[in-house]
């Protein structure tokens, strides 16, 4: 397919109206539009496989995709309300091209009757804004693709561009017609300053993007204590397993309290990776939101990651609990945990901390993790956690949770 990209760009270029600023009008169909800015992106590059295209088969005579790809009307219907919330709205054309999993990379082109183009526009800030919270924390990196991203218009055409190079896709777009214009900025109904608290935090409010619901490992633990799993179902006994197999490579009896979270915390962060599929459409399995997941599969998501967590320090007997909350100002849900050392309570997020940035290097420097290895509450608040303040204990110390 990419051989007929240059020819295909070239064509285009010189079809009228391209470059004009006079002319807001395009023969092209999205699919042509949307292959001219995918085009002129640095991540065309890359594997054909990785990228998804969603084209409209109305325009399938004019287009350059294959059989597949194409859908009808219904199913564009269906996806542009999966992708967007649009639903029943009035469309020409359409053409969507993405990247699955840990990847944000984005091309949309919509063309609608002008009295649409502002509801289409609003659509996709808003997606750019779910986008990036949903990416916020667990990878940077393509949060900050997104906070980069625009939507711009011209014609009967409304464009979403989120890649890595943004102005070279909207001159490509602007090429199709005389000079795109863009949509700047951030409606304030689409993103209002949250309210606050007296003391400055964001007043919580549960964005019910996920199901926060807890896992009771009161059988795991009971069969730990006593030695007997006999009673624990197969899903169970095999976490029991997995958990005890940590604690053997982590975890020594003349250990300190603090030496055992800090090792366990090392274990889990740099052994998990992210399930991938939280990002998809279909979604992780309920099994990422659990300790199986971490333990027998090797990913899972933020509450996996909390719940695996306070399993490992309930068998290491150090107070441990969940807290589920929010993150990027209340749009999506997130889940960390707060410990108990010598008194004091601290706060840990091993999710956002699930790549090292490398081992313990010494008493004086003993742990590099990034930003929320035995924090305070304050810390978490300021880096975009919001959850019900007086619900949990309150993380004052400042210490790290070191003897």
């Amino acid at each position: 397919m990419r051989r007929c990209l240059s020819l295909l760009l070239a064509l285009v270029l010189l079809l009228p109206g391209c470059g004009k600023k006079e002319d807001e009008a395009t023969t092209q169909p999205c699919e042509v539009i949307a292959r001219v800015m995918w085009a002129c992106t640095s991540e065309c590059g890359e594997d054909d496989s990785l990228f998804r295209w969603y084209l409209y088969a109305g325009m399938q005579q004019q287009g350059f995709g294959e059989e597949e790809e194409y859908h009808s009307d219904e199913e564009m219907n269906t996806l542009l309300s999966d992708f967007y919330g649009l639903e029943d709205l009035d469309w020409y054309d359409a053409a969507i091209v993405r990247m699955e999993g840990v990847r944000a990379f984005e091309l949309a082109v919509l063309s609608v009757p002008k009295d649409k183009q502002d509801t289409v526009v609003k659509a996709f800030q808003a997606h750019l804004l779910d986008r990036q919270g949903a990416f916020t924390g667990y990878a940077p990196e393509q949060a900050a693709l997104v906070e980069n991203g625009k939507v711009i218009t011209c014609g009967q055409e409304v464009a979403l561009l989120i890649c890595e190079n943004v102005p070279d896709a909207q001159s490509a777009f602007e090429r199709c017609y005389g000079d795109g214009v863009f949509a700047e900025g951030v409606p304030d109904f689409l993103r209002p300053e949250p309210e606050k608290r007296p003391d400055g935090r964001y007043v919580y409010t549960d964005p019910e993007t996920d199901d926060m619901t807890l896992f009771d490992s009161s059988a795991i633990l009971a069969a730990w204590e006593s030695g007997d799993d006999s009673g624990l179902s197969k899903q169970d006994k095999a976490v029991l397993k997995a958990a005890e197999a940590v604690f053997e490579e982590c975890v020594t009896p003349e250990m300190s309290d603090y030496d055992k979270e800090l090792a366990l915390y090392a274990w889990l962060t740099g052994n998990v990776t992210y399930d991938q599929t939280h990002y998809e459409k279909q979604g992780a399995p309920r099994t990422s939101y659990e300790p199986y997941g971490p333990l027998i599969e090797g990913r899972g998501v933020c509450l996996g990651y909390a719940e695996t967590f306070r399993l490992l320090m309930d068998m290491a007997g150090i107070e441990c609990i969940t807290v589920t909350g929010a993150g990027f100002r209340n749009r999506e849900n997130h889940a960390w945990n707060m410990v108990k050392l010598s008194g004091e309570w601290y706060c840990v997020d091993s999710t956002w901390d699930h790549v090292p940035v490398g081992p313990p290097d010494g008493p004086e420097n003993p742990i590099q993790y990034a930003n929320y290895f035995n924090v305070t509450s304050q810390h978490m608040a300021d880096t975009d956690h919001q959850w019900d303040y007086d619900s949990v204990p309150e993380a004052t110390a400042e210490d790290g949770g070191r003897p």
